[in-house]
């Protein structure tokens, strides 16, 4: 089953409020690096945001139709986050902008 117009269209009004997050994060960034130990902040920020965005999109999925997303439903998820993610590096770059004229 590839991803209908119904479908992509539930996930994308999930997801499309997703960037603000990048700002809750940020905030909290000095606290995570301390749990988590990474060294670029933007990097780990914008690994997770893409890595919820990909397991929602395959929960809300399997929750769904009851089925893991197959190779082919795969490829859609990857195109749909690709799209925020751009958004998310977008949101990042002002947040890191700001960090350093602050």
């Amino acid at each position: 089953m590839v991803l209908g117009p119904h479908i992509r269209k539930e996930i994308e009004n999930a997801i499309k409020n997703w960037c603000p997050n990048v700002t809750l994060l940020k905030k909290g960034e000095s606290r995570l690096q301390k749990i988590w130990k990474f060294k670029s902040g933007s990097d780990f920020i914008y690994g997770y945001l893409v890595g919820q965005m990909e397991g929602y999109i395959a929960g809300f999925i399997v929750g769904r139709h009851g089925k893991i997303p197959d190779a082919e439903e795969n490829k859609e998820i990857r195109k749909m986050v690709e799209v925020r993610a751009k958004e998310i590096r977008q949101v990042m770059s002002l947040h890191e902008k700001k960090d350093k004229t602050e």
